[in-house]
């Protein structure tokens, strides 16, 4: 079995985010069945609370911030389960 992979983007839609998964992205739990590859509306990316995630996981977590605030992270394996309950709470 391969490890998971995690790709996603959270981004500015109007007023509102919205968290788009890649095609190849492992969409786990309650995004399992996501239609259209997004889910909107979700809350504001906390990019603090997803680096401390990262330090506590001691796995690689890769993001990168948009100059709006928007946040674009792929994850592989540890990381990606770590991220996929973090990506939870945006619900």
């Amino acid at each position: 079995m391969r490890p998971p992979v995690l790709d996603v983007f959270i981004g500015r839609d109007g007023d509102a985010w919205r968290l788009y998964f890649a095609p190849s992205s492992w969409r786990p739990g309650n995004f399992a069945n996501v239609e259209g590859g997004s889910v909107f509306p979700v809350g504001r990316p906390n990019v603090a609370a997803l680096d401390r995630l990262n330090r506590k996981v001691g796995s690689r977590i890769d993001r990168r911030q948009t100059g709006d605030g928007g946040l674009e992270i792929l994850a592989r394996g540890r990381a990606a389960l770590a991220v996929a309950a973090w990506l939870e709470t945006l619900l």
